[in-house]
């Protein structure tokens, strides 16, 4: 068998193939398949070692590629893996290019630990959402996989998995993060790849249905009169008569309110933006009784010297079961809500809503156009009322 070097690869020839000689020339001996053009397989001298590999021409240039040693790689594995960079070839890729490209490619991980979460940690204020949602969905599915492994396909199977257990917005979030990933990557000139372009983000049902009536603020109020934490107490009144998220009003300071121009300056906003808030009376002059403490800068000042307002969740939650409120959809934020509520069907448009709770586009708004349906219906019979009013009186 030593004297053919071309033959058809069996793995019962290729296990008797001879080492070569130890006074050979050349360090391997070399032998090509016959059914596979370019296939080769080389034997070692001493111990005889077999491993196969692909010669092939790439732009007129002589090129090899390693494929494996026998027998981990038999003579199948190595024809489909011949085969595969035959393809490569085919549609003008080069496979040795292509092989070295991959070791040098980074993996999802990396990209994340490495890069990305650096540049976030000084530009995002959300960073840390970024982090515990990389940690809990996205690392253990496609973290340890290079860039160009991920596919669309796997994106997908992603998203359906996450639906089973959390909601179409939470889902959203994490899709949200890896595209703005792969974005990011793009403009860093890591890479030209980007799978998640194509991947739908689901429908929320963003609109919310639970807000407190004016009969249950009434009760929030009285019940917060009698809670053990005027602090808490004064502060869940006013995220129902600002309509502030709990963290710009729980982070304001007493340098940005200013009692004569009844104005409350918030720098630095969930949309990255500062806002002056213009405050009511009754707003003024809660503020007003807030105890102060020597060093402390904020309007609400926490059980801790110089720290703030640590959890009004837990005050919140003993204040509206002391006014009879036993919803469990309702939460802190609902507030929030309610403010927008009461614009709303108090006359206020949807412009206001954007004004009052700083919202960056009409888009945030949008979602409590359905509060009030009758100020729509009033609204369709204006319209109508109108146009009645200028045809003619039928006798």
């Amino acid at each position: 068998m030593s004297s053919q070097k071309r033959f058809r690869f069996t793995n019962q020839l290729i296990k008797c193939l001879p080492p070569n000689p130890s006074d050979s020339r050349s360090t391997d001996a070399e032998y090509s398949d016959t059914e596979i053009s370019g296939l080769k397989c080389l034997v070692s001298k001493g111990e005889g070692r077999k491993k196969f590999l692909l010669r092939y021409l790439y732009h007129g240039r002589k090129r090899a590629i390693a494929i494996g040693h026998w027998p981990e790689i038999d003579v199948s594995l190595a024809r489909q893996i011949a085969m595969e960079h035959k393809r490569q070839l085919a549609t003008g890729t080069d496979p040795k290019q292509e092989r070295e490209s991959k070791r040098q490619e980074i993996t999802f991980n990396e990209l994340f630990n490495q890069h990305y979460l650096q540049w976030a940690m000084s530009a995002k204020r959300s960073w840390g959402k970024d982090v515990q949602r990389y940690r809990d969905h996205i690392q253990p599915a496609i973290g340890t996989m290079l860039l160009s492994d991920i596919t669309p396909s796997c994106l997908l199977r992603l998203q359906n998995k996450l639906t089973s257990s959390l909601s179409a917005a939470t889902c959203n979030r994490i899709i949200v993060l890896i595209k703005a990933m792969f974005t990011w990557a793009g403009r860093q000139g890591i890479t030209t790849h980007h799978p998640a372009r194509i991947v739908p983000l689901l429908r929320e049902n963003n609109a919310r249905q639970r807000y407190f009536s004016e009969e249950e603020i009434r009760s929030i109020f009285i019940a917060a009169d009698e809670d053990a934490s005027p602090v808490a107490a004064r502060f869940i009144k006013l995220l129902l008569l600002t309509g502030l998220r709990k963290d710009e009003l729980r982070l304001a300071k007493w340098t940005h309110f200013d009692p004569a121009k009844r104005t409350l300056w918030l720098p630095e906003t969930k949309n990255g933006y500062g806002r002056l808030v213009h405050l009511n009376s009754l707003a003024v002059e809660i503020i007003r009784i807030l105890p102060t403490q020597r060093g402390n800068p904020w309007l609400f000042i926490g059980k801790k010297p110089g720290m703030p307002l640590n959890n009004p969740t837990k005050a919140f939650q003993r204040i509206i079961l002391r006014a009879g409120i036993f919803d469990k959809e309702v939460c802190i934020h609902t507030c929030r809500h309610s403010v927008a509520a009461l614009i709303v069907s108090h006359g206020g448009t949807l412009y206001d809503v954007q004004a009052q709770l700083g919202h960056r586009s009409s888009q945030s708004s949008q979602r409590y156009a359905h509060l009030h349906p009758q100020r729509l219906r009033n609204t369709s019979q204006l319209l109508a009322d109108r146009i009645v009013a200028q045809l003619p009186v039928l006798p």
